[in-house]
């Protein structure tokens, strides 16, 4: 049995399967995120002549715009609140979560922000990624770009591949599946790329792609369900108890499998371009504006701190609560989008303008 915020006591079985949910959510995340700047870094490539590095800085801040400022406003308060509230003591390493130092190859150690371990492989991934290319095109001057982006790409995705396989040996952090392999930054790099590969195809095999886009969202959505069922079933994500062979199984392949199935379903959701209902519409792309911000408030800011309580409530309770969080969440959010991301955004755009002219003015000159 395990206590649930909100439910109450529950079979601890039921409560893995909830968090389950959360898991898949994070891969899915992995391969959305890698399938849509995977698009901008293609283009990218593909449309310039020399790429140089200039344009993987350009690339970096017009990213670090976009993550940074919100990520530490975010985790500063959580860290000044955690202390306050007496929730995690202030530790000078801390300040190394501003630089997403928390968990390259060992387990997060931000307690004021656990959720952070993600944020840490994307942008770990958006830093190496481009570099990786801009140095591949330097030593080997590619003369058909196409063939020599999907060669990076398996290439990058293949070192990270094995060092997970290599590790499934002996797991440097230990026996704990959760922490000290499926959050730490070195052992799922590799998470993303699968969006990249397919954002790879859609651009040069598209007509392929769309001949076959249906058929791979039934094979995700099937895989899907009986990953969902095998991970419970053998309590593949938080289990400690299985044999030599399973566990083996499980740190090397386990993270290959699941955002493998899920980049199978972005074909389809790509062609996904209209939506009838206006009101629908408006939400959902009001949501996916304030999505990163819902995604940095929404557990260390706002639920641990103030939606755990210790004793039994009632299921009226348990829904008023619920819809009490999301609507904190969704305002806060949209607060801190409304009037500290957006700004910097615009601040980023303008910097983009200024430095096109510069470079028109430079090719002029």
């Amino acid at each position: 049995m395990v206590h649930v915020p909100f439910i109450g006591t529950i079979t601890t079985k039921f409560a893995e399967q909830i968090l389950t949910f959360g898991v898949l959510g994070v891969e899915l995340f992995f391969v959305l995120s890698g399938f849509l700047i995977g698009n901008i870094l293609i283009k990218t490539f593909m449309n310039t002549a020399d790429f140089s590095f200039g344009e993987v800085r350009h690339f970096w801040v017009r990213r670090w715009f976009r993550t940074l400022p919100n990520y530490w406003l975010i985790l500063t308060v959580n860290i000044v609140l955690y202390h306050y509230l007496h929730l995690a003591d202030f530790e000078v390493n801390h300040l190394r979560g501003y630089f997403f130092l928390q968990n390259l190859w060992y387990p997060n150690f931000l307690q004021a922000f656990p959720e952070g371990w993600s944020l840490s492989v994307e942008e770990w991934f958006y830093l190496t990624l481009p570099v990786v290319i801009f140095l591949s095109a330097v030593i080997f001057k590619p003369t058909d770009k196409s063939k020599f982006l999907l060669r990076v790409f398996i290439g990058y995705l293949s070192v990270f591949l094995l060092t997970r396989f290599f590790n499934a040996f002996s797991p440097i952090n230990g026996a704990d599946p959760d922490e000290g392999l499926r959050k730490v930054v070195l052992f799922r790099l590799d998470a993303v790329m699968y969006g990249v590969l397919f954002a790879y195809f859609n651009f040069a095999k598209k007509q392929i792609l769309d001949r076959i886009k249906n058929y791979l969202v039934v094979i995700s959505i099937i895989a899907m369900v009986a990953i969902f069922y095998l991970l419970n079933k053998y309590d593949l994500i938080f289990g400690h108890q299985q044999g030599p062979a399973l566990v083996f199984a499980r740190n090397a392949f386990q993270y290959l499998i699941i955002p493998l199935f899920f980049s199978m379903c972005l074909p389809f959701a790509s062609g996904i371009t209209t939506i009838r209902s206006k009101f629908i519409s408006k939400i959902i792309v009001h949501i996916s504006k304030i999505s990163y911000s819902m995604y940095l408030v929404h557990f260390s800011l706002v639920f641990r701190p103030f939606f755990s309580p210790s004793k039994e409530t009632g299921f009226v309770n348990v829904i008023l609560l619920y819809l009490l969080y999301l609507f904190i969440v969704f305002g806060l959010a949209t607060l801190i989008y409304k009037f500290f991301e957006s700004p910097v955004m615009k601040l980023r755009d303008r910097v983009g303008v200024k430095r096109r002219v510069q470079n028109i003015g430079g090719l002029g000159k």
